[in-house]
């Protein structure tokens, strides 16, 4: 037998080898024979070049709106017509700063959402309100004598 360390000859009864002092580990007849094999390369070889990864530029990045120009937008705003006009423009078009893409769509739904909510409103209590008056309006009526 041999020592692992340093090759030198063991007698088979040692527990360390006499040329180093290392201490011997017995192995079982499968894993000495494993040991002096060298392990097996089953992976395939391919002859191709790897490929290149493929660069894709990074879109220009849009500059935040400055203080200035968020309030001309808020008095762009007032103007009751042009406001609607701005805003569809700018929520829809392609070369429009991200920022105010997004006010431009956030205020578009908030009107949106707003105006259904109006109506709904106006509808219930229009239609409350008419009813009332209708139902009792003598109370007017003797009013206007006195």
């Amino acid at each position: 037998m041999r020592c692992e360390s340093c090759g030198a000859e063991i007698a088979n009864d040692s527990s360390f080898c006499t040329s180093c002092g290392k201490k011997i580990t017995f192995r079982s007849a499968e894993e000495a024979i494993s040991a002096n094999q060298p392990p097996v390369d089953y992976s395939q070889q391919y002859n191709y070049a790897p490929s290149q990864q493929q660069h894709y530029p990074q879109p220009a990045w849009d500059a935040p709106l400055s203080v200035g120009q968020y309030i001309g937008i808020f008095l762009l705003m007032m103007i009751p017509v042009a406001n609607l006009i701005l805003l569809l423009v700018w929520a829809f078009a392609g070369s429009v700063n991200r920022n105010k893409k997004n006010y431009a769509r956030a205020t578009l739904l908030i009107m949106v959402i707003t105006t259904v909510l109006l109506i709904i409103l106006v509808s219930i209590f229009g239609f409350t309100l008419f009813n009332f008056l209708n139902e009792d309006l003598s109370w007017l009526q003797n009013m206007s004598h006195c």
